[in-house]
């Protein structure tokens, strides 16, 4: 998986992902290892303490120098604040065993426990990771499932403009709003598939343009973002299939087929609005 992207401050990422799903414990430490053997080094760690710790192991185990990998980790809800999300950040350093994050993400723009104060608390969180990247301990920041009116907020804000946009992006979610304000800024986005996606690789809209290009609906999903000028997080398990991921790199979407995978039904979720959510 060598193609790479460039963050505004210059940090260079790998542009494939590999996304570790917290709800997969049983199979999680496996997983991250098949990955490796797959190629991937750019790995998205959920924000959870024993994802962080299977994860850490992991990457220990592996052999891999510490320094070819590239570790996305994020904020919990639980732990927005300027001093609590220091403490939370330097617990998740501990529990991969690293010294720094290459990237780390606030999770959620508006968590429900602290919407009274949003105003000032999503400045107070910022300034926290802001203080991570000064000290180097982060060598990039972000956000992950903002809207573009969250990332309009922070940018206002901000002291240092975040380098990196997380989403939900995929055919039939091409989230336009978030993606257009992310790329006005030079705020590089990465883009994932929910959880949840069976549903929409077994469309058959999407089967359908599988065929037509001679690869799997999830290389689709993949190479539909990096026509976006997207990074791309993967999903999946095995060695082999996470090893196909990089087919995306050879072929292209035309620009046809890109406007109706924009416009096609959504067969995931509807959008969640972080400022009515009940989390």
């Amino acid at each position: 998986m060598k193609h790479e992207s460039r963050l505004h401050n210059g940090i260079v990422i790998p542009t494939l992902g590999y996304r570790i799903d917290k709800d997969n414990k049983k199979t999680m430490y496996e997983d991250i290892l098949a990955a490796l053997r797959a190629g991937f080094r750019h790995f998205d760690i959920a924000c959870d303490g024993d994802t962080e710790k299977i994860a850490g192991k992991a990457f220990e185990d592996s052999g891999i120098p510490r320094y070819q990998l590239f570790l996305t980790m994020k904020l919990a809800n639980e732990d927005h604040g300027y001093d609590k999300a220091l403490r939370a950040f330097d617990r998740s350093l501990k529990r991969v065993g690293t010294d720094y994050a290459d990237l780390y993400l606030i999770n959620w723009p508006n968590p429900a426990a602290f919407r009274s104060q949003y105003e000032t608390n999503s400045v107070d969180t910022w300034r926290a990771l802001e203080e991570c990247y000064k000290n180097g301990t982060a060598h990039a920041i972000g956000m992950a499932n903002y809207e573009a009116r969250h990332i309009e907020h922070l940018l206002e804000n901000a002291e240092i403009a975040p380098m990196f946009n997380q989403a939900r992006i995929y055919p039939g979610f091409p989230f336009v709003d978030n993606l257009d304000c992310a790329k006005k800024h030079g705020i590089l986005t990465e883009g994932f598939l929910p959880p949840d996606h069976k549903a929409i690789l077994n469309s058959k809209e999407l089967n359908i343009f599988a065929e037509k290009y001679h690869v799997s609906p999830r290389i689709i999903c993949i190479r539909y973002l990096l026509e976006k000028k997207c990074l791309a997080l993967v999903q999946g398990s095995g060695e082999e299939e996470l090893a196909q991921s990089a087919k995306a790199f050879d072929f292209s979407i035309s620009a046809e087929d890109m406007l109706y995978l924009d416009s096609m039904r959504n067969y995931g979720p509807a959008n969640i609005d972080p400022d009515t959510c009940d989390f």
